[in-house]
């Protein structure tokens, strides 16, 4: 979701109108209005002092309405996932992950992970989606990434597949993808 949707959601939330939201940010009258439908269309975008000020009034996180060079890597991915969350509505899942005893066994198992894996202190947190497309590509990014743990395809293998992605995609193995991105074997 871009920051104008976003901008829009919460306002909504918050029971405001665009030309209340306008004065509160200190537009005259006749003007709030036209500012707020500039950045909720996306003609305008917030500044970081605006982005405060908008975030201030709404009373949420500045990060929801601004995307510059202050904001960290996590921070960044964190809201995203999060605006993918209100995108997608009941279909995203959230959940802890439960370890299991095979240290050998480098199977991708549904909630489950083992040391061979995952080395952190607490147990890793998943997505999941209830929607089968997204699985499927999800799962065939798994298998990859689970080829290239195992050093059965090569990190430019692995690095081709992404970058033709749908076309490299096999259904774990189903069928010939349009685009061949594995080596050929000696």
């Amino acid at each position: 979701m871009q920051i104008n949707e976003r901008i829009k959601r919460i306002r909504e939330y918050r029971n405001m109108t665009q030309k209340e939201l306008g004065i509160a940010l200190g537009s005259t009258e006749k003007s709030a209005a036209v500012r707020i439908g500039q950045y909720e269309t996306g003609a305008r975008i917030p500044k970081l002092d605006s982005a405060k000020a908008l975030a201030e009034i709404l009373h949420c996180n500045y990060i929801n309405f601004y995307d510059g060079a202050e904001l960290s890597p996590p921070e960044r991915i964190m809201m995203n996932f999060f605006w993918l969350e209100e995108t997608v509505g009941d279909s995203l899942y959230v959940f802890q992950l439960q370890k299991y005893n095979g240290k050998d066994d480098k199977r991708i198992a549904h909630g489950m992970y083992n040391d061979c894996q995952y080395s952190g202190v607490f147990p890793p947190v998943a997505i999941a989606l209830n929607y089968n497309q997204i699985n499927d590509f999800m799962r065939e990014w798994a298998i990859r990434f689970q080829e290239l743990t195992e050093n059965t395809i090569t990190r430019e293998e692995y690095f081709e597949w992404k970058i033709n992605w749908p076309f490299t995609c096999d259904d774990g193995g189903r069928f010939e993808p349009t685009i061949n991105w594995r080596k050929a074997t000696q």
